[in-house]
């Protein structure tokens, strides 16, 4: 399946890091932590590759899983 130019998978949608982005800083806050410019947004990006990696991963492992022979 193709993507077209204006279509992009979900994890690189800049609104959801925006929403991510603003999420984390108003925990922050609310917790009383400082964060410097850019770090919530460097943080949701972290948190976005990370979600994808581990997804990645799991489906490696069912993958793997579902073609070892069966005892």
């Amino acid at each position: 399946m193709s993507l077209q130019s204006e279509e992009k998978p979900a994890f690189d949608s800049l609104t959801l890091r925006s929403v991510a982005a603003i999420a984390i800083a108003v925990a922050a806050g609310k917790a009383g932590v400082y964060l410097p410019d850019g770090a919530p947004q460097e943080l949701a990006g972290s948190i976005f590759n990370l979600i994808a990696t581990l997804g990645m991963i799991g489906v490696a492992v069912g993958r793997t899983r579902a073609r070892a022979k069966l005892s």
